[in-house]
């Protein structure tokens, strides 16, 4: 498959030790190694047959971990980008999501109710993860000539490519899963693929 119309895969990072629990910022390790996380990814990307030639990342440690090793082992940059955080879920960080239906019925309610445009208190929507990752993307170009762009993301970073990069409504984006360590590809914005 020709590279430039998904100028961009994304991996979602390895799963955390936590059930239950919303973690969305909180800088949790993955239960996977840096190193045994960029192992999957570069066999993935080996079955690919692609070679990326940037690894971007958030700075969270489950995700920036594994891109920096990654980036090492392919001599590529390794980029981090506060755009590409997980969903920020503000008072609701670090607590069960059984506590807090129990503790804040009424905002927990209304959250479910308008998540796309409201989100937890002191926290985000889905619109305004929308917004500063579609700012990331749109800032895309060719990495170099023909290679594709790496990220190691967040589940929220991932359903709101979906949404900016291949069109789809939130509630397709949330419909599917975000797999830990599955390649996702997304096309370049239409500018940076003009330009190749």
């Amino acid at each position: 498959m020709d590279p430039l119309p998904f100028g961009l895969i994304a991996f979602r990072h390895a799963p955390v030790p936590l059930s239950g629990v919303c973690y969305g910022r909180l800088d949790v390790a993955a239960e996977l190694s840096p190193d045994g996380a960029a192992t999957a990814i570069a066999r993935a990307l080996g079955d690919l047959g692609l070679r990326p030639g940037v690894v971007w990342s958030s700075p969270l440690s489950r995700c920036a971990l594994p891109a920096a090793e990654l980036a090492a082992r392919l001599g590529a940059p390794h980029a981090v980008d506060e755009r590409l955080v997980e969903i920020a879920y503000g008072a609701w960080e670090g607590r069960t999501w059984s506590d807090i239906e129990r503790d804040d019925p009424v905002a927990y309610a209304a959250w479910l109710d308008g998540w796309e445009r409201a989100g937890p208190p002191g926290g985000e929507s889905a619109l305004e993860v929308e917004a500063r990752v579609r700012s990331f993307w749109c800032a895309l170009s060719p990495a170099c000539g023909a290679s594709p762009h790496l990220l190691v993301a967040h589940a929220g970073v991932l359903r709101a490519l979906r949404v900016v990069a291949c069109g789809a409504s939130w509630i397709e984006a949330m419909s599917a899963p975000a797999l830990h360590l599955t390649a996702e590809r997304f096309p370049l914005p239409a500018s940076a693929v003009s330009l190749a």
